[in-house]
């Protein structure tokens, strides 16, 4: 016997969603594939993605310009960065810089997902995972300092 997981094609799974939703919450992957191309999508758990997502960490780099007596805040995997004369400053300057990007993105979420790397994409679901809120965004992040009133 040989244990693989299930798959079924788009009309299959709209037929037995209810079938394939008690299986997935059960702590089964579903595949569901698209006729003749390699795009499959995977049914999984919430609370599996949530445990994934938490292993992934940002890399948070800091600088400060003597010259122009200011920080730079950037998410290397993001390619974003905020600007300000205080960390605190520079740290408001990225996540709003992050939330203007998720935006955006979110617009035009087809493009990106072709554009950027798998890699990128999957910072960015953890970005969106945030629901535009900074207080969680800024722990996702790793960044400690004092909210800005």
């Amino acid at each position: 016997m040989k244990a693989t997981l299930e798959k079924y094609n788009i009309r299959d799974t709209k037929k037995h969603y209810c079938d394939i939703n008690n299986k997935v919450l059960s702590g089964l992957e579903i595949i569901t594939c698209k006729a003749n191309t390699s795009k499959n999508v995977s049914h999984v758990k919430k609370q599996y993605m949530d445990h994934l997502l938490k292993n992934i960490k940002f890399s948070i780099k800091e600088e400060f310009d003597k010259e122009l007596k200011g920080w730079t805040i950037s998410v290397n995997e993001l390619n974003l960065y905020g600007e300000g004369a205080t960390k605190e400053e520079a740290t408001e300057d990225l996540l709003n810089s992050i939330l203007e990007f998720a935006e955006i993105y979110l617009e035009k979420v087809d493009l990106y997902s072709k554009v950027e790397s798998i890699e990128t994409q999957i910072y960015m679901l953890k970005v969106l995972r945030c629901q535009g809120n900074k207080d969680i965004l800024r722990e996702e992040l790793g960044l400690r300092y004092a909210r800005k009133i």
